[in-house]
């Protein structure tokens, strides 16, 4: 027979104890969360009709009152029109016209309704101011209907509630407020109708007959006010009684839930006190280490020696102190060797990284240094090596802020990846596009540093950095021998970036992306497309952008270049020379060293002496990696 285990041998009482606390302070935190449930279930009930009923329609009867307003306004307006004929008629056309105003004004806010009267006249501009007036007068009539409807429907969903239907109270009370909202529609159409008959007897000029429409006009509108007042009356008394009732039911749960609390804790410290004494000790003490382990102190360790469970968690402590110092050990080591997210991800049993290879949509960097073999002439062993520690430096920290992986240095090269686990599938080339551009940023201050990292302060180098930028489908995993393996990337896509590092050569440009970087970065960045190509190595062209800055984060000149550029490409593509180099050239006005633009005119005088195919598509291939 084995040995007993440590867990047998534990006096058993202390977990008993504790199972009856628990046990009895479940029952009564049951009996709390049920009653809680039915009171807060009535005080939610309660709480809907103040929101979703008596509140709305409180704010729908104001903008009924302000929308009646301005229709007074609009009415003070028509009525000083001058000429008859510049009224609208109600033909089918103009209530059509009126409808589709109405329609397009949205929520008949003044903002909205005055901007659309503004586009009605700019696109009339035979519409008179006249008629302008009396179309904003109607407009308006018909948001009123709006709103009264939209009233009237929620007054509809209340009644249709089981809670008011069971409340012979709350049934009448909104019976009631629907009443007094169909009886507002009736003296409305009393006012209009007078409101146009005013209108129809003006040019007769006879002032008597005038007085008296106007008086009626008013009479009217006072007869809407007292109906809405009526409205508000009601809504108002039933606001009071819904929130009364609510807090009438929230005291009673406090009340409630009070009650069994104090029950609770009175049985929870009569039991939590037969067992405190033999625990209280050894726990704090437990606590006052394990705080200096959370703190990042792994040199501590935890004497503790009893025959309970507390003795068996402090060895596991102990146990576990030593494991998390080996991992942070190794992760030191090797972080600086391997992204510490690999190496997190490794240490990891249930680790994400994929142990082989993988399809994977994602987004590959390549950079280099442009002339850095030039350079390296002109410097020491021990010059060169400082530079590109200090450049992989000031590189690594944006692609590492933007979520990047740092996949190698080779040479004066960094070659990055984006893509699942370590970012999402849709962000990773927005994510690479903005490292790149935040290394750019960094480029000026590694220029100022040249002296102080190569010790000298002439005939200091230019340093410029070419990136290209692909998304596709890599081959992503752990690729190696046996005995040595690297989490990588291969494939297409990655040899595609590389020849778009090169082809900055060509344009004179810094930065270019792929065509799939571009619609995947969509909105996140801005980009100008350069040229269709063929690259080294493949046979299928490709579009290729060149990345200008974040989103809103470029000069005008920039933008008016950018749209000259494009008109240039577009005419290059049909063979339309002359005006491609006028934009071309438009280009250069703006910015001189525009490094495409110079290109595609001396590439437009080579191809204006040449007789093109009818095959031909404007790609053009490159001969140089």
């Amino acid at each position: 027979m084995s040995p007993p285990s440590s867990i047998e041998i534990v006096r058993r009482p202390i977990g008993l104890k504790i199972l009856a606390i628990a046990v009895s302070l479940l029952v009564l935190m049951i009996i709390v969360t049920l009653s809680s449930s039915m009171n807060l279930n009535l005080v939610r009930r309660e709480l809907v009709l103040l929101s979703d009923f008596y509140i709305r329609l409180e704010q729908l009867v104001g903008d009924v009152r302000v929308q009646i307003l301005r229709e007074v306004i609009q009415f003070e307006r028509v009525i000083t029109l001058k000429r008859k004929d510049a009224l609208i008629g109600n033909d089918k056309s103009s209530s059509d016209k009126i409808m589709a105003l109405f329609l397009e004004a949205g929520d008949c806010e003044p903002d909205s309704l005055n901007k659309v009267l503004r586009n009605e006249r700019q696109a009339n501009p035979t519409l008179s101011r006249d008629k302008l007036q009396m179309m904003a007068y109607r407009v308006r009539w018909l948001c009123t209907n709006a709103r009264l409807d939209r009233a009237a429907a929620l007054v509809d969903q209340a009644l249709a509630l089981k809670q008011v239907r069971d409340d012979s109270g709350l049934a009448m009370r909104f019976a009631d407020i629907k009443s007094g909202f169909a009886n507002i529609r009736p003296e409305r159409e009393k006012l209009h109708a007078s409101f146009e008959k005013y209108l129809a007897l003006q040019g007769t000029g006879d002032t008597k007959v005038l007085d008296l429409m106007r008086e009626q006009v008013d009479a009217h509108r006072r007869d809407i006010n007292r109906r809405i007042n009526t409205v508000t009356r009601e809504l108002n008394a039933g606001t009071r009684e819904s929130a009364a009732r609510a807090e009438k039911l929230e005291a009673r749960t406090q009340w409630l839930n009070w009650s069994v609390t104090l029950a609770a804790c009175i049985l929870g410290l009569f039991f939590a006190g037969v067992i405190t004494r033999s625990l209280v000790r050894p726990v704090r003490e437990l606590l006052s280490l394990t705080k200096d382990i959370r703190a990042g102190n792994l040199d501590v360790i935890i004497q503790i020696k009893t025959s309970d469970e507390i003795g068996q968690l402090a060895d596991s402590f102990n146990h576990m102190v030593g494991e998390l110092k080996q991992k942070e050990l190794i992760k030191k080591m090797f972080g600086k060797y391997v992204d510490p997210r690999i190496v997190q991800g490794l240490l990891l049993d249930h680790q994400p990284l994929i142990h082989g290879g993988e399809r994977q949509l994602m987004t590959v960097f390549f950079s280099d240094l442009e002339g850095f073999t030039v350079v390296c002439e002109a410097l020491t062993p021990t010059g060169v090596v400082r530079l590109l520690n200090q450049y992989f430096s000031l590189m690594a920290e944006p692609i590492r802020a933007q979520q990047g992986i740092i996949d190698k240095y080779i040479g004066d090269s960094v070659m990055a990846f984006w893509g699942p686990p370590f970012t999402s599938a849709s962000d990773h080339a927005a994510f690479a596009c903005h490292a790149a551009l935040d290394q750019q940023a960094c480029v000026p201050k590694l220029q100022n540093m040249l002296p102080e990292v190569l010790g000298i302060r002439k005939n200091l180098p230019n340093i410029r950095v070419r990136m290209g930028i692909a998304t596709g489908d890599v081959t992503v995993g752990s690729i190696g021998s046996e005995d040595t393996r690297s989490y990588t990337v291969i494939g297409d896509t990655v040899n595609l970036a590389s020849r778009l590092e090169g082809a900055n050569k060509q344009y004179g440009t810094q930065i270019l992306i792929s065509e799939d970087t571009r619609k995947l970065a969509g909105k996140a960045i801005e980009a100008r497309e350069i040229d269709a190509i063929r690259v080294v190595g493949k046979t299928d062209p490709v579009r290729v952008y060149e990345l200008i800055g974040r989103t809103g984060d470029i000069s005008p000149k920039t933008a008016e270049l950018c749209t000259h550029y494009e008109r240039g490409l577009a005419h290059y593509r049909k063979c339309e020379w002359g005006e491609a180099r006028c934009a071309f050239e438009e280009c250069l006005k703006i910015k001189p060293e525009d490094g495409p633009s110079l290109l595609f005119v001396d590439r437009i005088r080579l191809l204006e002496g040449q007789t093109l195919t009818e095959r031909w598509d404007g790609v053009w291939t490159l001969t140089e990696k």
